[in-house]
């Protein structure tokens, strides 16, 4: 194993067992700083130093360094928001429990960050599996019956889920016959393409896909990740919504690359893009009908997750788009979320009909759901209205007509769905009875920095694509070469 990443996942696994047994708050934030120092540092060495990580487990490539990077920017976002979770007082007061949720963060950021970096099938399996465990910590810091709840459909299904991609895993080695001894590294299977067993390939990479559609909020798996997003913290929910996605996708994604170098790529495709358009269906379905705003954006992550899935399917642009998407997405949904804490402390709900009239409670939250419905909806100015764009004329050029009319269909209707909840939510009283607290409550507007920097970065990369960023999109876009 490569002595930078050895060294950085011992630090990561030090620094969080020492959370779960600290009980001061001043050491806390020292052991925050400290981890967040290191993944800063981890991956300014990936970017600066391309190709000095490249071994059988892990392997800096484009797309291992673009999600690094997004994922470093997410969590110092919600490790520092999560300081005014803690003083706002929306959790308790438990020592031991904000010990937990601090040790269960930095978990959660190491894994994602090396199954991001992992270029072996079932090494990327495992940090996809750690999630798992950190991420139930997070969802259950409440101790309230609904976090039990939960925690333990979270666990359950992503634990079966993960049984389906190690099944797969196996699958895969089957139809590797003899060259099995080689390895199950992703430049080992590319390389071995031409010779793996169809039949075998075929059943395996239904295992895979289905199994890491838990993770990515995609259909059929997706139902684990809406409820864990509602019972979580609100940076620990932007978390799941954002870089915990990204993991599932780097697995599914990987392993489709070397499925486009064999015979069942077509029919591959078929899977990948229906899958795709059932689960923009079922968040419309659900987003027309839906009372809850964390649920609203939970579903709303699986619509846009519909959409990537779309573009990597088309191919040619489409697979640039949907990764550029990915990363866009990643900082929008990061910050909603972490906005929905502050719409808590206001209303105390989360419920849509008891929240009205929120530009005239707080003028900079206001700007912030504005700029958040843009992106989230894909309307200009929103760097994902680009994107999907160039996912339409990815599918255009490989004329899926049908695909493209009911996909069309269903955008505009989540449009109309989720501006008219937000919209009223802004401007129109409370259907019902709403709690406001009082105005010394109100988070200051400093609070906000991070929520405008990341909605700020989604508009930007997405309308003027930083070079760097770019090449990096491009990269990532050609692995399925």
């Amino acid at each position: 194993m490569n002595t930078i990443i050895l060294s950085y996942l011992i630090l990561s696994l030090l620094l969080s067992g020492l959370h779960l047994i600290n009980k001061n708050s001043l050491v806390c934030r020292i052991l925050v700083a400290t981890f967040l120092l290191a993944q800063v540092a981890m991956t300014a060495y990936i970017a600066l130093f391309p190709g000095h990580i490249d071994d059988a487990y892990f392997r800096a490539d484009g797309l291992a360094t673009l999600l690094c990077i997004v994922t470093t920017i997410v969590a110092a976002a919600s490790l520092s928001h999560s300081r005014r979770y803690i003083i706002g007082k929306e959790i308790t007061d438990d020592n031991t429990v904000r010990s937990q949720y601090y040790g269960a963060m930095t978990a959660l950021t190491m894994a994602v960050t090396l199954a991001s970096l992992s270029s072996h099938l079932a090494v990327t399996w495992i940090f996809v599996e750690i999630t798992t465990l950190s991420a139930s910590a997070l969802i259950f810091y409440r101790r309230t019956k609904n976090c039990i709840e939960a925690t333990w459909k979270y666990v359950f299904v992503c634990s079966v889920s993960l049984v389906f991609v190690y099944v797969g895993i196996l699958l895969t080695s089957i139809s590797m016959g003899r060259e099995v001894e080689a390895g199950l590294s992703f430049a080992t299977l590319k390389d071995l393409a031409a010779s793996l067993d169809p039949f075998w390939l075929q059943i395996a990479f239904i295992f895979i896909f289905v199994g890491y559609t838990a993770k990515m909020g995609l259909a059929p798996m997706f139902t684990a990740g809406i409820d864990a997003k509602d019972a979580a913290p609100t940076p620990a929910s932007a978390m799941l919504s954002s870089i915990v996605m990204n993991a599932g996708f780097v697995g599914f994604f990987r392993f489709y690359a070397v499925v486009a170098h064999t015979s069942i790529y077509h029919w591959a495709q078929m899977v990948v893009v229906t899958t795709g358009v059932l689960s923009i269906f079922i968040a419309t379905v659900y987003l027309v009908k839906v009372h809850n705003i964390k649920r609203l954006f939970a579903y709303s992550s699986v619509e846009h997750i519909g959409v990537i899935m779309l573009g990597v399917a088309a191919g040619g642009v489409g697979v640039y788009a949907a990764i550029l998407h990915l990363v866009l997405h990643s900082f929008a949904k990061a910050a909603i979320f972490m906005h929905v804490g502050e719409l808590f402390r206001i209303f105390g709900t989360k419920e849509l009909a008891n929240m009205g009239r929120y530009i005239n409670k707080s003028g900079t939250g206001a700007v912030i759901v504005i700029l958040g419905l843009l992106c989230i909806t894909a309307m200009p100015p929103s760097g994902m209205f680009m994107t999907e764009l160039m996912v339409i004329k990815s599918l255009i050029d490989v004329k899926w007509w049908v695909v493209i009319a009911i996909a069309l269909i269903l955008l505009c209707t989540i449009v109309w769905a989720i501006s008219k909840d937000l919209l009223s939510m802004l401007f129109l009283p409370a259907e019902g009875r709403y709690l406001v607290k009082e105005p010394s409550h109100y988070f200051p507007a400093y609070e906000s920095v991070w929520q405008f920097i990341l909605l700020g970065l989604s508009i930007w990369w997405g309308l003027w694509t930083p070079q760097c960023i770019s090449e990096l999109i491009k990269a990532s876009a050609a692995i399925l070469n």
